[in-house]
C-alpha cells in the first residue's frame, strides 16, 4: 500500500524473490513526496530567451553515503550532477546582508560569514557541544539510548535557550531545525531533542546529503519503477480503507478493503506516512502505542517554490544561489538548474511558522512575497521569473506534509518500539521508518528494502 517510493522498492523487491504483488495506491499518480514536472518557456520578451526544465515538486538531492537509492539511480540510467556552488553563499540577518564560500543547512564549511565575532563563536561553542551530545548515540532508534528519556523530554528550543547566548546562534540552531529533511520540518520548541540528536547521528549534514541533482530530475524514477512491475499490478486512485486479518489458518489470512474492492492477501505493506496510516481501521486494533505514533507523529510543513529564468544570472555576480536568513517568508534558497537545459532554477522553501503565514495569503501576495525575499537576497533580477511554481505540501491528499514526520517531545521514548514492530501481517515502509537516512529517498529506498525482506522470510 502506497506507491511512493517505498512502496515501489518493496513491490519490485517482492516480485524479484518471486512473489506475487498488488501495489495500491490513492492518489492518481505515483511517487508519493517524489515527483516533478516539466516546464516549456518563453519569456514575453523574446530577447529574453526561452528554455525547457524538469523541475522537482518533491525531494531533489542525493549524497555520495546514499549507496541504496544510487543504485536504483544506476540501474535506471539517470545521470548525476554536482549541486551548482561555485560562487558565494548570502546570508541576510538581522537586516544585514553578507557574501561569503562555504556554509550550508548550518553546518558550516570553508569560510565563516562576517558577523561579529562573539556571534559566531558562540554558535561555534553550542555546534562542539551538540556534536558531542550527537556522538553518544547508538545505532538504531535513538528510544535504546540510556539517556533517551531525559533527552526526550526536552524540545530542541530547551536546548538551544540553554546552550546559546546571542541572536544569530539562536537562528543558527532553528534554522537547521526547519531546514534538513529528517526534521519535518518542524519549529524547535515542537521538536524532541532526541528526535534531534538522533537525525544528525544517522543524516549527518556532513556526509554532504545535497551533493548532487539528477538531469531530468528525480521526479521521473517513480515512473521507471512503476513500469518494471508488469501489467495488473497497480492500481491508481483507489485509497485503502480498512486492513483485516483473519485465522492464520485461512490461506490468504488478510483482507484490504479499498473503496473499490476487497483484495484477499498473505502479508501487507503498508509504506506510508504514519500520520496517514492513523485514517486507516484495523482489525485487530492496533496497539496502543502504534496508534499513539499514528495520532502524535506530525508532517512538516513545508510549501517547495520552484522559479525559473532565463538562466542563472546570479553566477554573474559571484553568488552561488544559495542563500539562506532570517527573511519573513524564504529561510532558504538553493540554485537548482540543470547544466543541460539552460534554463536557471531556485528552489525556495517555505517552512514551519513561515509556512502558517505564508499560506494564509492569497496567490499574488504569496508570489510576491516569496520573490521579494528572493530579490533580497540575490539581487531584483529574482523579481522577474518565466515561471513561478509552488507546491503546497500540506494541502496534498494523502500526504499532507513534507519533508517527513517528526517526533515531538516523550514520543521516542513512549511509542518508538511500534516504529518497526510489525502487527500481525502489516509491516512497515516509508521514510520515516528508516534507521539510516531518515527523511530522505536513501531512507525510503532502505526501507522498502527492509520490509520486502522481512515478509518474505515471514512467509517462507
Amino acid at each position: 500500500m502506497g506507491a511512493g517510493l517505498s512502496g515501489l522498492v518493496a513491490a519490485r523487491a517482492l516480485q524479484a524473490a518471486g512473489r506475487s504483488v498488488r501495489l495500491i495506491e490513492a492518489a492518481a499518480t505515483v511517487g508519493g513526496r517524489m515527483t516533478g514536472e516539466r516546464l516549456q518557456l518563453v519569456a514575453e520578451a523574446p530577447e529574453a530567451g526561452c528554455c525547457s526544465a524538469w523541475i522537482d515538486l518533491g525531494g531533489q538531492w542525493v549524497g555520495p553515503t546514499q549507496t541504496r537509492v544510487l543504485a536504483l539511480l544506476d540501474r535506471h540510467g539517470i545521470r548525476r550532477f554536482e549541486s551548482p556552488h561555485a560562487g558565494d553563499t548570502v546570508l541576510v540577518f538581522g537586516g544585514s546582508r553578507c557574501t561569503f564560500a562555504g556554509f550550508f543547512h548550518g553546518f558550516p564549511e570553508g569560510q565563516p560569514p562576517a558577523v561579529p565575532s562573539a556571534d559566531w563563536d558562540d554558535a561555534m561553542a553550542a555546534l562542539e557541544r551538540f556534536q558531542a551530545l550527537v556522538a553518544q548515540l547508538p545505532e538504531g532508534h535513538p528510544h535504546r539510548h540510556p539517556a533517551a528519556a531525559e533527552l526526550d523530554r526536552r524540545s530542541f528550543q530547551d536546548w538551544i535557550d540553554e546552550n546559546t547566548h546571542t541572536p544569530f546562534a539562536a537562528w543558527y540552531f532553528a534554522y537547521f531545525c526547519r531546514a534538513v529533511g529528517f526534521l519535518g520540518p518542524a519549529e524547535p520548541e515542537q521538536v524532541s531533542l532526541l528526535h534531534v540528536l538522533w537525525g544528525q547521528r544517522t543524516a549527518p549534514q556532513g556526509e554532504h546529503p545535497e551533493e548532487s541533482l539528477l538531469h531530468g530530475g528525480a521526479g521521473q524514477l517513480p515512473a521507471l519503477l512503476a513500469g518494471e512491475l508488469g501489467e495488473g499490478v497497480l492500481r491508481l486512485g483507489e485509497p485503502v480503507r480498512a486492513i483485516e486479518q483473519l485465522s492464520p489458518e485461512d490461506g490468504q489470512p488478510v483482507r484490504v478493503h479499498t473503496d473499490r474492492a476487497t483484495y484477499p492477501c498473505r502479508a501487507v505493506i503498508v509504506a506510508m506516512p504514519p500520520a496517514q496510516v492513523g485514517h486507516l481501521r484495523f482489525s485487530p486494533a492496533l496497539s496502543a502505542d502504534r496508534q499513539q505514533l499514528n495520532d502524535e507523529m506530525a508532517m512538516g510543513t513545508c510549501a517547495k517554490v520552484l522559479v525559473v529564468y532565463p538562466g542563472p544570472w546570479w553566477r554573474q555576480q559571484g553568488l552561488s544561489g544559495i542563500a539562506i536568513g532570517d527573511r519573513p517568508v524564504v529561510e532558504l534558497c538553493a540554485d537548482s538548474s540543470d547544466p543541460e537545459n539552460g534554463c536557471g532554477v531556485l528552489a525556495a522553501f517555505v517552512v514551519g511558522h513561515r509556512y502558517q503565514r505564508w499560506a494564509a495569503l492569497d496567490e499574488a501576495r504569496r508570489r510576491q512575497a516569496v520573490l521579494a525575499d528572493l530579490a533580497a537576497y540575490l539581487g531584483p533580477q529574482a523579481l522577474e521569473p518565466l515561471a513561478y511554481v509552488e507546491k503546497d505540501w500540506p494541502s496534498v491528499p494523502f500526504v499532507a506534509g513534507a519533508y517527513a514526520g517528526w517526533m515531538p517531545p516523550g514520543l521516542w521514548t513512549r511509542c518508538g518500539e511500534a516504529m518497526r514492530r510489525p502487527h500481525g501481517r502489516v509491516f512497515w515502509a516509508g521514510t520515516e521508518v528508516a534507521e539510516r537516512w531518515p527523511g530522505f529517498f536513501e531512507g525510503a529506498v532502505r526501507s522498502g528494502e527492509e520490509a520486502a525482506a522481512a515478509v518474505v522470510q515471514r512467509l517462507g
